[in-house]
């Protein structure tokens, strides 16, 4: 019943998850909208005026919710942290979190939350095959470039908490070296993208 009351909270917020599809040229010259960022509207609004869809689960995504919390620990590791620390903030664990802004009806929950470092981590477990093309990004403009879509969700769950980096971290401990299971690309704020 704690999931559901949350959905309903967040129901009609374009989340930071989804941003990017707001921001997709219209393929029609003149038209204001794509027809993704129309369908993703219609999608909010209708939040408002019927049940959450339910939601939907595949191997993968699996996966990536029961490989997650290694991911966490190997973070903390790597950044020198205590997982219990009170700066150390994984949002998964002990409730919802749920940033939001009313006036622009926006919200997200980034994965972690370093609030003394001014630090989020956006933490990915996908598959090996996009798993080793994440090992290749290096900068913040090559997340842009090969996946704009989390791009998009790392500067808003930014604006939202009022943080000035992210890290954008892949993980995946089914390769056979440990030193490829783990690799991070921090990402600043954009204030021109925001």
């Amino acid at each position: 019943e704690e999931k559901e009351d949350w959905k309903k909270f967040r129901a009609g917020f374009f989340t930071a998850s989804e941003i990017s599809k707001l921001l997709t040229e219209p393929r029609k010259k003149g038209e204001l909208l794509s027809v993704g960022a129309k369908t993703y509207i219609k999608s909010c609004v209708s939040e408002l005026f019927a049940p959450p869809k339910p939601d939907f689960y595949n191997s993968a995504m699996e996966h990536g919710t029961e490989t997650e919390p290694f991911a966490v620990m190997r973070v903390a590791r790597e950044l020198g942290k205590d997982m219990h620390d009170d700066n150390f903030i994984y949002t998964s664990e002990g409730g919802f979190v749920f940033y939001y802004n009313e006036e622009y009806n926006l919200g997200g929950t980034p994965d972690l939350i370093l609030f003394d470092d001014k630090m989020i981590c956006e933490i990915k477990c996908p598959t090996s095959d996009t798993h080793l093309d994440y090992l290749l990004l290096e900068n913040a403009e090559d997340v842009y470039d090969a996946v704009p879509n989390y791009y998009g969700q790392m500067q808003l769950n930014m604006f939202l908490t009022e943080t000035d980096k992210c890290l954008f971290i892949s993980y995946d401990n089914r390769f056979y070296d440990e030193a490829h299971h783990y690799h991070s690309v921090l990402v600043p704020r954009d204030e021109n993208y925001i």
